[in-house]
């Protein structure tokens, strides 16, 4: 009789613990944190619901030459959503989301950019946790998990920088094979570098060789160029200049695919920069901003960067040739600032 009356309570108790597991897992996010990590069978249909009543988002980018063709991508499958893009280096960039959060400005959704500004998001809490479903499909070195679940950050391409040249002006007989023939006579005064890839360049030389061959190299009057790497690579093509050391690889892939006299090759360990995706945590369109913020990291978004020559951190495409050392840097926000402060100090406050 007592075995009965367990058996009937415990069948109860079970009964009233899936009915509360139901109920708890239709329960629709009413927060943007709650719908950043929703996971439902409802998902895609509550996020697109969502995003056709915002009908746009605002991305902020350091990309370039890919930016625009996903972005045509996005709009063709969600044509409901008009993407407004702000891009900039990633220094502008920086600035830029520091000062609009201090000041209470919540501009954008999404948020496209490498390293160093995914460490001051998280430093400053300007972004957010999320979760998507393409992040199966990433490795684990493209992620960065965020200590209470999702994510901070996923990767969507890379891209390495290194020596590009004009070939109408150089051969291959005088490049450079490490960055201690930075130091030949040769490159005195004749080499340009640009404000928004030359700290992490800089940060790397300083990380394996030190200083004082970085002060060496310095010392080689080298003409300071303010903005994109992209920008100079474009004056490297008309013969403004000869060459660059802080050139990244898949811009000089996409010039080349255009029939551009341009050229590029490794000095070791090449310093790789990783385009991540984050979201802001004030985002004021959230629900077309994780759709967005999805496709960035999907296959066919991953296809149309590899086209431009970026690497990406999916396993299921392929990779592009990039068969160098490679060298992501140290994530910290304090090293983020030490790169900075050694390349102010020794290249523009001379």
């Amino acid at each position: 009789m007592r075995r009965d009356s367990h058996a009937v309570v415990l069948a109860i108790s079970l009964i009233l613990f899936c009915a509360v597991s139901v109920v708890a897992a239709s329960k629709k996010p009413s927060t943007f944190e709650e719908l950043a990590l929703y996971k439902g069978a409802d998902r895609q249909q509550l996020l697109e619901e969502g995003a056709k009543k915002e009908g746009k988002l605002t991305h902020y980018t350091s990309g370039q030459q890919s930016v625009s063709p996903v972005n045509e991508a996005f709009e063709k499958k969600y044509p409901f959503i008009k993407v407004t893009t702000w891009r900039a280096g990633s220094t502008q960039q920086i600035n830029r989301v520091v000062q609009e959060f201090q000041a209470g400005q919540h501009a954008f959704d999404v948020i496209e950019g490498t390293q160093s500004l995914m460490m001051v998001m998280q430093h400053m809490g300007i972004g957010i946790p999320f979760y998507l479903p393409n992040i199966a499909s990433i490795e684990d070195d493209g992620i960065i998990y965020a200590p209470g679940g999702g994510v901070y950050a996923a990767a969507l391409r890379s891209s390495g920088i290194g020596f590009g040249y004009n070939t109408k002006l150089l051969s291959k007989a005088q490049l450079p094979k490490t960055y201690q023939d930075l130091l030949e006579p040769r490159w005195k005064g004749k080499l340009a570098i640009t404000t928004d890839s030359s700290p992490t360049w800089a940060g790397t030389i300083n990380h394996f060789f030190g200083e004082d061959l970085l002060k060496k190299i310095a010392q080689q009057d080298f003409t300071i160029h303010v903005g994109a790497p992209l920008n100079l690579l474009e004056l490297i093509v008309s013969g403004e200049y000869a060459a660059s050391p802080v050139i990244f690889d898949s811009h000089v892939f996409a010039s080349k695919k255009k029939g551009a006299p341009i050229a590029w090759v490794p000095l070791e360990p090449v310093r790789v920069n990783v385009g991540q995706v984050a979201l802001s945590k004030h985002a004021p369109h959230p629900y077309a901003a994780l759709l967005f913020a999805d496709f960035k990291i999907s296959k066919e978004s991953a296809e149309i960067h590899r086209s431009f020559g970026y690497d990406s951190f999916r396993t299921d495409v392929l990779p592009v040739d990039q068969r160098y050392k490679k060298y992501f840097g140290q994530d910290t926000v304090e090293t983020v600032k030490a790169e900075q402060d050694l390349f102010n100090r020794l290249f523009l406050k001379k």
